[in-house]
């Protein structure tokens, strides 16, 4: 069957079988990668796969049922089994499906790879840094292009669709000098052309040189109240703990400590979060929600204000709030207004942070962790890497003593994140 024919037999059946409402989501995946392990590239391979979820609200009880096959034999044992999983789960009436909206298709990226210039961009990475970085060793990685066709249609009219199309590089690496050993570190892009060299992106160069300082890390026996440079790489596990305090589950519970922030200066001024999910510099876009309406781009904290949860149509309408206008993608910061090396020059004592790990946040906020991949700072100069230090603070302060954002921007292709200087964190080495 084509895949609308597919998807309205689905809703049709659903209905017959006494589902109120249902929506269907298909996804159809191609990649083409070219892998690399211990520096050497060693295999590519196509892969294609199709992902057919069916939801069934009866009742105003929900069942969900996932499969791989698309033959009516498969659909059909797929349809009973979500009739049935709905039949048995508890009723909830925040259980329901987007209202019909006029169908849209949407397209963004490219559709048709270049294998050559795959093959010959990834070994023009690896034979770069094996001259210029002979002690650092590439565990694996690769360079793939990845194709992703999304359709999304509901019972009660909604019908969109996406495709998308673009590469995405990734590497992991560490460091190996006698019995020394770096710490482990990665990083990755996705983009929607191969035009930039492998070595020029994602500040790769400086997340090299430090790999190969890192196998001299030193132990560090300080313990004081300082500042943290917090890196590109690194924000996405900083704000993360943020971003739940504002989604469904910490809502539904009652243990967000944003809840009630809505429009109320929750960080420092300097500032702003945006989820640009239709930005146009972003190597990929998120045209539609999960559950089924348009995102537009939203700023989720502007100069410190509060301006939107990130609640989907299910937490909306558990907690009586608005549904959020995105679905978080594409989240970015806004750049400062001072250069990276003066953020380090305007450093007393602190750690340039750029990769850490720590279990979640309690529901007050506070936090612990090590720093990994990181570096002393004194007296505004980055002195030498530290070996497994400890961090500790309380998210929602950290949000508020927020000193400085680099004018420089990290793009990863799905975040785009600054250098931002955080006052008053704990620092404490063994």
């Amino acid at each position: 069957m084509e895949y609308r024919e597919l998807m309205d037999y689905c809703i049709e059946q659903l209905k017959l079988k006494g589902a109120d409402k249902s929506r269907i989501l298909l996804n159809q995946e191609e990649k083409r990668e070219l892998y690399f392990n211990a520096g050497i590239i060693k295999m590519f391979r196509t892969t294609f796969n199709t992902t057919l979820t069916l939801t069934a609200i009866k009742d105003n009880k929900k069942g969900s049922k996932v499969l791989n096959k698309t033959d009516k034999g498969s659909l059909d044992l797929a349809i009973e089994e979500t009739i049935a999983l709905a039949e048995s789960s508890e009723p909830d009436e925040a259980h329901d499906i987007s209202e019909d909206q006029p169908a849209e298709s949407f397209e963004s990226g490219i559709m048709d790879p270049d294998n050559d210039k795959m093959y010959v961009k990834l070994n023009e990475f690896l034979t770069h840094v094996k001259e210029a970085y002979p002690i650092t060793h590439f565990e694996e990685g690769g360079v793939s292009f990845n194709k992703n066709s999304i359709y999304l249609k509901n019972s009660n009219g909604m019908d969109y669709s996406s495709d998308q199309g673009y590469y995405q590089f990734v590497t992991m690496f560490t460091s190996k000098e006698g019995k020394k050993t770096s710490s482990f570190n990665y990083s990755a892009k996705i983009m929607n052309n191969l035009d930039e060299k492998f070595i020029d992106i994602v500040n790769l160069k400086t997340l090299l040189k430090q790999s190969t300082e890192e196998v001299d890390a030193k132990a560090f026996d300080q313990k004081f109240e300082g500042d943290i440079i917090v890196t590109p790489e690194c924000m996405g596990d900083m704000i993360g703990p943020i971003l739940g305090h504002l989604s469904d589950y910490s809502h539904i519970t009652g243990v967000s400590k944003l809840k009630d922030k809505l429009g109320e200066k929750i960080a420092s001024d300097k500032f702003t979060l945006r989820s640009e999910s239709l930005g146009g510099e972003f190597a990929v876009k998120s045209f539609f929600s999960g559950d089924g309406y348009k995102n537009e781009n939203v700023n989720i904290i502007e100069n410190g204000v509060l301006k939107s949860f990130l609640l989907t149509l299910y937490g909306s309408k558990k907690v009586g709030k608005d549904r959020a206008k995105t679905d978080g993608a594409n989240m970015s910061i806004d750049p400062g207004d001072i250069k990276f090396a003066d953020m380090v020059k305007n450093t007393k004592k602190g750690i340039l942070l750029s990769r850490f790990s720590g279990g979640q946040p309690n529901d007050n906020g506070d936090f612990s962790g090590i720093a990994k991949n990181s570096y002393y700072i004194e007296d505004g100069e980055i002195k030498y890497p530290v070996k497994e230090i400890m961090i500790s603070g309380n998210m929602f302060k950290f949000l508020n003593d927020i000193v400085e954002i680099s004018e420089e921007v990290t793009d990863f292709g799905y975040t785009k994140f600054p250098w931002m200087k955080v006052k008053d964190i704990m620092i404490s080495g063994k």
